[in-house]
């Protein structure tokens, strides 16, 4: 609790300075711009979009990439209290990732109001007002000090500052952080409401952090990169929900009591929209729920169910819902209202007790009960689901020089043992049912090396070392690894790229391709390129073996994916995605691969796939 007390001290100074800086500036600095603001009660956006992008070229893996959106992301939701505390407890602004030194340009005409100002990031920034437009910018995490004055004015795409490293380190996490604000500097808007640019096609790249926390009293709420809340500076924490999905770990700040069943049942404030109104298919894909009904779908092992976790009517329990497509019409049904972690066999699951500060799992055929203290972090079962395992370590300390432990303990005795510990060392997936694939980073810089991790001795095997890896995705049968590298200065090393783990020194070969992906089996994957201002998003198949690509629906899909949203049955035969149409959420679509290729007459798709 000591720790909770230290962060709400610090929200609440920072919260006051942030206030008092809003309200009476230093000398030296100018008073906003006369203009007024967006009226609180209009809408933001009424069919433009003003502002254009802070970077001169298009995104890539060699310029820049998108990383974090504005809004109540999974990120921004772990440090409510800490690091986004000052400004509601959600993303107030958008991260856009480039190498240290990367020229960012005015996203409109504009007169600078501040450089370094008091209210901006560090280590250095530059607030513009554009009394115009009625709006103001703010480039956080700069390289330098601009060299620009107060007053002084700018056009649109001129070269204002350079991108920087919040941490002043430049190997770690260089990006800049984008706000709009009204001309007072305490209201924060959307920058995807109000930059004009292909947001769909972005965010089907970039790093982490991209995915919105759901509120269970409220699942579909603020799950779209157009729907996010506005933020105000030294305001209340808007998003410090009760219950969320993915779960929280933490222990409550309160001394309230929730018990087992309000994990998985809540109350909602308001009546849900139906998940069935008026669907629509075309000769390749089926919508299968509207709206905004349903975020984060999956598969069950049958493949023939689509799931989502969603409370469909006020009258409704919320939980895991399904849409069975070998079933007379598309009506959902209700399969559990159980949420939590499921071991690989599916007799355990877990989840927290934010009371108590633990991580609790249940054996659901008699619902005994063990408890796990994780200090306040999220939990994993072993393959064999015979136990748990977790990684703890120092929230406070500074992530480059913490030490990490990984503990494993089995459930019967618990016997809870560390069995790793280091810094900047994570592990990435269980190879085995006594070895794990593990990444440790090195001091001062990006590189990082890949190594097996023995449970049953400690010893480990020694795999490769190179720039660090991104968006990892193993094959079904964990032979293959594929990642991407971005933003690296020697071009060569950007791209995605696969690591056969078969063999003792694996060579990654780079992939003659770049986008978002998926293994649909053993040896095939796919993909969709990363082509921003693409019409619709097109499925492509590339096969490990034979190194050859291929489209999946040669006359294209004429759907958009919403936030890289998307998932591959097991069978391979179908993809489910949530698609967004006109920048609002258009429902789960399901994209029959089999059927677009037999309507083709396609001779790739014949017999049993590998």
């Amino acid at each position: 609790m000591q720790r909770r007390s230290r962060r709400f001290i610090l929200v609440l100074i920072v919260g006051l300075m942030l206030l008092a800086a809003s309200s009476q500036l230093p000398s030296g600095f100018p008073a906003p711009a006369q203009a007024s603001s967006p009226p609180p009660d209009e809408p933001l956006v009424q069919g433009e979009r003003p502002f254009r992008l802070p970077y001169a070229e298009p995104p890539g893996p060699n310029t820049w990439l998108p990383a974090q959106p504005y809004g109540n992301t999974t990120g921004a939701y772990y440090r409510r209290h800490t690091l986004y505390g000052a400004s509601g407890g959600i993303h107030f602004g958008v991260d856009l990732s480039a190498p240290c030194g990367t020229q960012l340009v005015a996203i409109a005409d504009g007169v600078v109001f501040a450089v370094d100002g008091p209210f901006g990031s560090a280590p250095h920034n530059l607030m513009i007002d554009h009394p115009e437009l009625g709006y103001a910018s703010m480039y956080g995490h700069l390289l330098e000090a601009p060299d620009l004055r107060p007053g002084q004015t700018v056009k649109q795409g001129e070269v204002v500052a350079l991108v920087g490293d919040s941490a002043e380190r430049c190997y770690r996490r260089p990006h800049v952080h984008l706000e709009i604000r009204d001309l007072k500097h305490v209201r924060k808007y959307n920058p995807a409401a109000l930059i004009e640019a292909d947001w769909d096609g972005m965010s089907l790249f970039g790093s982490s952090g991209r995915g919105f926390m759901r509120d269970l009293a409220e699942p579909r709420k603020w799950q779209s990169l157009y729907d996010q809340p506005e933020a105000r500076t030294g305001g209340p924490i808007i998003n410090d929900f009760e219950n969320t999905w993915p779960f929280d770990w933490t222990q409550r700040e309160d001394t309230q009591t929730v018990t087992r069943a309000s994990l998985v049942e809540t109350s909602p404030s308001q009546a849900q929209i139906p998940i069935a109104t008026s669907l629509r298919s075309t000769p390749i894909a089926q919508q299968v729920t509207s709206g905004d009904c349903c975020t984060n779908p999956y598969w069950d092992q049958t493949s023939t169910q689509v799931r989502f976790v969603d409370q469909p009517v006020l009258d409704e329990p919320l939980g895991i819902w399904g849409v069975d497509l070998a079933a007379d019409g598309l009506a959902p049904e209700l399969v559990t209202q159980r949420l939590g972690i499921y071991s690989p066999d599916g007799r355990l699951m877990a989840y927290p007790d934010r009371d108590k500060g633990v991580a609790v799992v249940e054996r659901l055929e008699d619902g005994r009960l063990w408890e796990f203290d994780t200090q306040e972090h999220g939990i994993g079962f072993t393959p064999d689901s015979q136990g748990v395992i977790w990684t703890a370590y120092d929230e406070d300390a500074p992530s480059d020089s913490r030490e990490e432990t990984l503990w494993l303990a089995d459930l019967e005795g618990g016997n809870a043992q560390a069995v790793f510990s280091g810094q900047r060392t994570d592990p990435i997936a269980w190879l085995s049912d006594h070895e794990l694939l593990m990444e440790q980073g090195f001091a001062g810089t990006s590189d990082i090396r890949l190594f097996k991790y023995s449970l049953e001795d400690g010893s480990q095997t020694e795999l490769m070392e190179g720039p660090r890896m991104r968006g990892l995705a193993f094959s079904p049968n964990r032979r293959y690894l594929v990642y991407y590298v971005g933003l690296e200065a020697e071009a060569e090393k950007n791209g995605l790229w696969l690591l056969d783990l078969g063999v003792p020194q694996p060579t990654p070969r780079k992939l003659p391709f770049f986008g978002t992906y998926r293994w649909r089996n053993n040896y095939r994957l796919i993909y969709v390129p990363f082509e921003p201002g693409a019409a619709s998003h097109d499925f492509y198949e590339y096969h490990v073996l034979t190194k050859q690509t291929r489209p999946l629906f040669p006359e294209g899909t004429n759907l958009t994916i919403a936030n890289n949203d998307w998932d591959i049955s097991p069978d391979g035969r179908k993809i489910a995605l949530v698609a967004v149409k006109d920048r609002a959420l258009d429902g789960i679509w399901v994209v029959d691969i089999v059927q677009s290729a037999s309507k083709a007459s396609n001779n790739l798709i014949t017999g049993r796939l590998q």
